[in-house]
């Protein structure tokens, strides 16, 4: 067996490190679950595209399903870390360019995590799991929801935003726009959704940015909005902590 994994690793650069099978089996497991879902695979499947023997899997997993989790949340929590680096900073550019930012963020992540939740759809036993493995997570999904509203928060503090809006509910609607039409592209097998009858063919993002830009008046005298104890580091979410 070390032979074969000196075979499988020696182009890999942590080929020797402890772990590097182990990731090695995760990433071929992503591999084939986004090209082919969880329908027909199998841990000989698995094992035979990861150049190693049947039996190897199971030095690192209790059984198919744990790899299975296991490689859909380490994907998810690379697109939530991906989300919280690249989330825009306030006053780091303006309005505009921040929300539109914001907006591409969250259509990125819905259009690349859904499809995965999507694949555990037939199991939900595997969906109940994932979500358990995604909420002990630092980089879990619903922290990505406070990102958002602290960076709303943020623009409210320099006068950018009003202190009336809620970016709550600010972020709830990126959030759940960009999900909605991601979904109803999947459930459609159509990689575009259409515009709506009689609605110019404007993409979402676009008109979701509009949207938003229309929902965030500048404070009315410019001021700073008062900092309270309600919009601090979660931006007012209070026990509100996102969707998922």
């Amino acid at each position: 067996m070390a032979a074969r994994r000196a075979r499988v690793l020696r182009d890999h650069h942590d080929g020797g490190h402890p772990q590097a099978l182990r990731h090695h089996l995760i990433a071929v497991t992503q591999r084939l679950l986004a090209a082919h879902g969880l329908t027909g695979l199998t841990t000989r499947g698995i094992a035979r595209e990861a150049q190693v023997s049947d039996g190897v899997l199971y030095n690192h997993f209790a059984d198919k399903d744990e790899l299975v989790v296991t490689a859909l949340a380490e994907r998810i929590v690379e697109l939530s870390t991906r989300f919280r680096h690249d989330c825009p900073r306030p006053g780091a550019q303006d309005l505009r360019t921040g929300l539109s930012a914001l907006v591409q963020l969250c259509w990125d992540l819905q259009a690349q995590a859904l499809p995965l939740i999507g694949v555990l759809l037939g199991r939900p036993d595997l969906v109940h799991r994932l979500l358990q493995r995604l909420h002990a997570e630092d980089s879990a999904p619903q922290l990505l929801w406070q990102e958002a509203c602290a960076y709303i928060t943020g623009e409210q503090r320099l006068g950018t935003i009003s202190p009336d809006v809620d970016p709550y509910t600010l972020a709830e609607v990126a959030f759940s726009a960009c999900q909605l039409h991601v979904l109803t592209a999947l459930l459609s097998g159509n990689g575009d959704v259409p515009p709506p009858p009689n609605q110019p063919a404007t993409p979402p993002t676009e008109r979701l940015l509009t949207f938003l830009l229309h929902a965030c008046p500048p404070a009315a005298d410019g001021t700073e909005a008062p900092t309270t104890g309600s919009d601090q580091g979660t931006a007012g979410t209070g026990p509100r902590s996102g969707p998922g």
